[in-house]
């Protein structure tokens, strides 16, 4: 990880975490149940509860063990990356179960941090991120309860730089939502320019509407409508074009009448905040971030002179070129810091650093 990387995120956690060195993620326990399902799952809480333990201290655990039961005890299989049953036994009709878990201590340190060590972490790997959310049908029409909701998973989870994208044009609205579920990476570089922001959240909605005047000819019964929403929600780094997250949501109106779509909406948004927010908390809690770095005018070589020279960097693995043209080559790499860590290290070896973005770096 990058110099300042590793400091910021130290200090972040320092006052919830434990300040010892924290031991392999790889843990064997046992668990023991009324059926073989139920030891498993015991294990798996099991795993997850040494995990913690060897995370938090103990004066943290009692202050906070309520926060740890909400949300990591109750779901403690969702913090289980893999695992391998390496015993399984019956006796006297209780099941016993020991398994060898991977734990994924980011997702913990996430579910744990307070609010002030959230920002922290993303302040440190992610450079506080601009954050633009657009909630639109495909008409260009826009659902700001959803944009509220959305926003408001994100400010739950510490992130506050959110962009206001719905003052653009209704034309580029659609353009945006268009190029970002299609995955149209050149049409989203063109337009986001006038909207600059890091990433984007898309949340299109798709309405079904009935109304009783489709049924009898009545005054009046034109606005008693029933409706139905579909939102597909997509979470896109303006840069490197990766899918940070993608999901559906559906809810429908529970009565007819005027204020249907408005209702359907507002049911399909339910659960939106968390799915988001978590998502976005979790790349975030990921030290290790994925940057593009664009090489122009020939510098460090050909592509294999690059690529050698990339790898053999501190902190650099998983190296990929995406790309090259006219001298210039886009590659996509992994760098366990932020881009401006890697942009200090690479002015450090005597390049100039010509833009500089969340996860984006030009030389």
């Amino acid at each position: 990880m990058g110099r300042f990387s590793a400091i910021g995120a130290g200090l972040a956690l320092s006052l919830f975490v434990s300040m010892q060195p924290v031991s392999a993620a790889v843990v064997t326990v046992t668990g023991m149940g009324g059926s073989e399902r139920s030891a498993l799952k015991q294990a798996l809480r099991e795993a997850v509860e040494q995990q913690v333990g060897v995370m938090v201290d103990s004066r943290s655990y009692v202050q906070n063990y309520r926060l740890i039961y909400d949300r990591v005890y109750t779901q403690a299989d969702g913090y289980i990356k893999s695992y391998e049953v390496l015993e399984s036994s019956h006796k006297n009709g209780i099941y016993q179960v020991k398994i060898k878990a991977d734990v994924q201590e980011q997702k913990i340190s996430a579910a744990l941090g307070t609010l002030a060590q959230k920002k922290a972490v993303i302040k440190a790997n992610m450079q506080d991120p601009r954050i633009g959310v657009l909630a639109v049908d495909r008409g260009g029409k826009t659902y700001p309860s959803v944009e509220n909701e959305i926003i408001s998973g994100l400010t739950s989870q510490g992130f506050s730089r959110v962009v206001d994208l719905g003052q653009v044009s209704d034309s580029l609205r659609r353009r945006l939502l268009a190029a970002n579920a299609s995955g149209d990476r050149q049409l989203w570089q063109a337009l986001k320019v006038q909207s600059p922001v890091d990433y984007i959240v898309t949340a299109q909605v798709d309405m079904s509407v009935g109304s009783l005047a489709d049924y009898v000819n009545r005054p009046g019964f034109a606005n008693l409508k029933k409706a139905a929403a579909v939102i597909s929600l997509r979470m896109l780094n303006a840069n490197s074009g990766e899918v940070i997250y993608a999901g559906n949501f559906q809810g429908k109106s529970e009565r007819r009448g005027p204020n249907a779509e408005q209702e359907a909406a507002r049911n399909a948004s339910r659960g939106i905040a968390k799915a988001v927010g978590e998502a976005a908390l979790n790349k975030a809690a990921n030290p290790s971030q994925h940057i593009t770095l664009l090489v122009t005018g020939g510098k460090l070589g050909n592509i294999s002179e690059l690529t050698e020279y990339l790898q053999g960097l501190p902190g650099v693995h998983n190296v990929f070129v995406r790309g090259s043209a006219w001298q210039n080559i886009t590659v996509d790499l992994e760098f366990n810091g932020t881009a401006h860590d890697l942009a200090a290290v690479l002015e450090g070896n005597g390049l100039t650093i010509m833009e500089l973005g969340s996860e984006y770096v030009k030389i």
